[in-house]
């Protein structure tokens, strides 16, 4: 199912637009978590990747009850609470086997249980991140946007 979410142009739009390519819209939530530090949760994704934690939306799925399935598999954290803090959208070409999309990406700012409930799945390996060190490794332009906007470095629209 492609859920359609209406059009802002307020929304910021990355990543790169390849001639020719028909892009899916594909609704996907992330969650921004802190800790005592100000360290910030990601996940590196087969050695050199880093990505937050977060997915697409399965069918009939609600935002957060997606977003809290995808940390929870990724990360072994239970989402205690969510709060919304920015949307951009995010072209993705290079999908193994799978089509190019455009990413209607819904950034949240999220609560954690204080350990791991589970382990996290073996392709994500979670950790905490100093911020300046995060937004220089996060693999996707609006990854590293989500964070400058939690570190109010700039404001989203």
């Amino acid at each position: 199912m492609v859920i359609l979410i209406s059009h802002n142009a307020a929304i910021p739009q990355m990543g790169t637009h390849l001639p020719g390519i028909v892009y899916e819209e594909r609704a996907s939530v992330y969650g921004l978590a802190t800790d005592h530090e100000g360290r910030i949760l990601a996940c590196r994704r087969g050695g050199d990747r880093v990505v937050l934690p977060g997915g697409g939306l399965e069918e009939e799925e609600g935002e957060e009850d997606a977003l809290c399935r995808e940390v929870a598999e990724e990360t072994g954290y239970r989402v205690l609470a969510a709060r919304s803090l920015c949307r951009a959208w995010q072209y993705h070409n290079h999908r193994l086997d799978k089509p190019p999309v455009n990413k209607r990406c819904h950034f949240f700012v999220m609560e954690v249980a204080g350990r791991p409930s589970s382990p996290a799945e073996a392709d994500h390996v979670p950790g905490w991140f100093d911020s300046r060190e995060l937004i220089s490794s996060l693999t996707y332009e609006s990854h590293r946007w989500a964070v400058t906007v939690l570190r109010g470095m700039v404001t989203p629209p």
